[in-house]
C-alpha cells in the first residue's frame, strides 16, 4: 500500500496530466477559432486568388466600365444625400432588345392587323400594309426601309377607341406568349416580353441596393411599358414615365370603373430628347444623378444628369455585337455621325456591348 508521500506524487503526476490535455484542447478550440475569421479564398486558374465576396454585376465583362460602375456606386454615392439619388434609364435599346422592331411597335403591329382582320379596306392605308407585311416578316426590309413618316401614326391608332387598360392587358398577353422570329441561338424561342439585357438589370439591383430610386424614362407609349415592365422586371407604374398617348374618360359609377378611352394623339411632349428632361422634371421634380440611353435620343436625360452638383455619371449603350444581338448607330433616322464627340466633350462613357457584357439576356428565375 503506498504510503503518503507516494499518493501525493500520483496525485501530482494526474493533475499535470490533467492540466496539459486541458491546455491542448483549448489550443486546438483557438486555432479552429481564429481560422474560422480569416477571409475565405479561393485559387481561380492560373494562380490568381480571387476574394469570395460577391459579384455585384457578375455578367459585365471585367473591363473599364465595370470598375468605374461599381466605384461610382461603391465610393461616390456617399457623397449624395439620399433623397437625391435619382436614376434614369431609357427602354427601348438600353435595358431592352429595339431590333428588329421594339415591343411598342409589335403590339401596335399585332392591334393593326386586328383591325385589318375585321376590316379589310383599312388596308388601302399605308399603315395597315406595313402592319400586315410585319406580322409575318419584322424583318421585311421593303417596310423598314421606307415607313419613317408613318411609325408614329402605326403606334397611335393600332388602339384608338380602346381602353388603356384594354391596350395593356392586349400588349402584355402578345408579347408574352409570342417568340422571337430571329433563329440564331441565342434568341431562338425566346419570348418578346423576355428580350431584356442581364447586364442593365444587374446594374439597377446595384443602384437600388444603394438607395437610388430608379426609373424607366422611354420614348414608347406609357401604356406598353406599363405592359412589360411591372411583370417583367418588378417596376411599379409609378417608377414608369413615357409617351402619354391622349385619352378621354368615361365613367361607369354602377360598375365603379373608369374606362380612358384612347385618342389618336399623343400629350405633348413627346418623351424623346429633351422631352424626356421635362417629363422627369414634371414627374419628380428632381434632377437624377445617373442617366443610360442608347441614342441620341436619350441625350436631352444624360444633359440632365451632367447638371448635378453631385457625383453623376451618363452612360450611352452602343450596339456593337451583331453575333449575340444587333449591331446598330447610337441614332434613329437622321444620322448623326458627331456622336462620339459629344460623349467625349461632356465626358460621357460608351459602354461597347460586345466587350462590356459577359452575357446578353436575361436570365429568368
Amino acid at each position: 500500500m503506498p504510503c503518503n508521500h507516494q499518493k501525493k506524487e500520483i496525485v501530482m503526476r494526474i493533475t499535470i496530466r490533467l492540466v496539459i490535455r486541458t491546455a491542448v484542447f483549448a489550443a486546438a478550440a483557438f486555432i479552429t477559432f481564429c481560422a474560422a475569421q480569416q477571409p475565405v479564398t479561393k485559387t481561380a486558374p492560373a494562380g490568381r486568388i480571387v476574394s469570395s465576396k460577391k459579384d455585384p454585376l457578375p455578367s459585365w465583362s471585367e473591363s473599364p466600365v465595370k470598375k468605374r460602375l461599381i466605384a461610382y456606386c461603391s465610393d461616390s454615392v456617399k457623397k449624395i444625400p439620399p433623397e437625391h439619388r435619382v436614376a434614369v434609364f431609357d427602354m427601348d435599346g438600353t435595358i431592352a432588345c429595339e431590333e428588329p422592331l421594339w415591343m411598342e411597335m409589335y403590339a401596335a403591329v399585332y392591334g393593326l392587323n386586328l383591325q385589318s382582320a375585321k376590316d379589310t379596306a383599312l388596308l388601302a392605308k399605308p399603315e395597315y400594309r406595313f402592319a400586315k407585311k410585319l406580322g409575318v416578316n419584322p424583318f421585311d426590309t421593303s417596310v423598314l426601309n421606307h415607313w419613317g413618316p408613318y411609325i408614329s401614326q402605326m403606334v397611335w391608332t393600332a388602339y384608338t377607341g380602346f381602353g388603356n387598360e384594354v391596350y395593356i392587358d392586349t400588349a402584355r398577353s402578345y408579347l408574352s406568349k409570342t417568340n422571337s422570329r430571329d433563329s440564331r441561338p441565342s434568341l431562338a424561342g425566346k419570348k418578346l416580353v423576355d428580350l431584356f439585357y442581364q447586364p442593365m438589370l444587374e446594374l439597377i439591383t446595384l443602384l437600388k441596393e444603394k438607395s437610388f430610386d430608379v426609373y424607366i424614362v422611354s420614348g414608347s407609349l406609357e401604356g406598353v411599358i406599363w405592359a412589360v415592365c411591372p411583370q417583367t422586371i418588378g417596376f411599379p407604374r409609378s417608377h414608369l414615365i413615357g409617351t402619354v398617348q391622349a385619352s378621354a374618360p368615361l365613367y361607369d359609377p354602377e360598375k365603379h370603373l373608369v374606362k380612358f378611352v384612347l385618342q389618336d394623339s399623343i400629350i405633348p411632349p413627346e418623351d424623346n430628347q429633351n422631352g424626356k428632361s421635362l417629363n422627369i422634371y414634371n414627374r419628380l421634380g428632381k434632377m437624377p444623378v445617373f442617366a443610360f440611353g442608347n441614342t441620341d435620343g436619350d441625350f436631352g436625360m444624360m444633359h440632365f444628369a451632367s447638371t448635378s452638383g453631385y457625383p453623376h455619371m451618363a452612360l450611352l449603350l452602343n450596339h456593337n455585337d451583331s453575333l449575340r444581338e444587333y449591331a446598330y448607330p447610337p441614332y434613329h433616322g437622321k444620322p448623326v455621325p458627331a456622336w462620339q464627340d459629344t460623349m467625349k466633350i461632356n465626358h460621357w462613357i460608351t459602354v461597347n456591348m460586345a466587350e462590356d457584357f459577359k452575357t446578353v439576356w436575361m436570365k429568368k428565375k
